[in-house]
């Protein structure tokens, strides 16, 4: 009786006064799926989702329930892949669509709400985007200072793994022979990253053995990074990266029976 007292409570609060404020999601990490703003039951503000990796996904501006500013839609490296302009929910000026490697793809004109004119462009496979244009949808950086994440590198502002600092975690084998032995540690090692965002080279500075130290360079070697800034230019510049190798608790259990 009381649970069904509390459900009914909810719902005529929500009734009476209508949702008001921004109301958050989660994915099942506590990762942030979405932060979107209500007045009085309406979508009325900024609104964001983000992509499991933290970066956003979509950014929409509404006034009392209408789209009405700003649309952006980004990729899930933080490159920007869709922007236009509304008001009052219609299309108004330009719709730019962007390749994913952040090349143009496509202007098309609006004038209330009807296309007049539309340019589309080729690929350009060779393209690499700057820093700078990760820096509308790409969130690492701050999610690394709230996760209270030491980086260390030689640059004003670190380089950052495009995607986040678990995906190079996610790109690491675990080698057969430490899992039989059970090693588990850290290694630590320094990798060199150029103006792009490429690894140009891996140095581990602290080893665990078995396999663990190739591992981690080989795992890093992969990761694309946002590069290194100082004085608001990209850099080479040399990062400190620390690489935990832990047996899941499943793996550990099988062992022990095979013993």
């Amino acid at each position: 009786m009381i649970r069904l007292f509390l459900i009914i409570s909810i719902t005529l609060s929500s009734i009476l006064f209508g949702q008001n404020g921004i109301i958050k999601g989660n994915y099942s990490d506590g990762t942030s799926s979405y932060a979107i703003s209500y007045i009085n039951d309406l979508l009325d503000g900024t609104s964001y989702w983000y992509y499991p990796n933290g970066n956003l996904r979509y950014e929409k501006n509404y006034t009392k329930g209408i789209l009405n500013g700003w649309i952006r839609e980004y990729y899930e490296s933080g490159l920007l892949k869709e922007e236009y302009f509304t008001e009052s929910g219609v299309i108004e000026g330009t719709n730019k669509r962007y390749y994913e490697n952040g090349v143009l793809k496509s202007i098309i004109y609006y004038s209330d709400g009807i296309l007049t004119k539309s340019d589309y462009f080729e690929p350009d496979k060779n393209f690499i985007a700057s820093s700078e244009l990760y820096q509308g949808g790409n969130r690492q950086l701050e999610i690394a200072k709230k996760k209270s994440r030491e980086l260390i590198c030689d640059a004003e502002i670190c380089p950052i793994p495009i995607g986040g600092l678990k995906t190079i975690q996610e790109k690491l084998v675990y080698p057969e022979h430490a899992l039989l032995y059970g090693l588990e540690g850290t290694v630590t090692l320094i990798a060199e990253i150029d103006e792009t965002g490429d690894v140009i080279s891996t140095n581990v500075i602290i080893q665990l053995g078995l396999g663990c130290d190739e591992a981690a360079k080989e795992a890093v070697m992969k990761t694309k990074f946002i590069p290194g800034q100082t004085n608001g230019k990209s850099v080479k510049s040399n990062l400190t990266v620390n690489l935990s190798f832990q047996i899941e608790q499943g793996k550990k259990t099988n062992k022990i029976k095979r013993e």
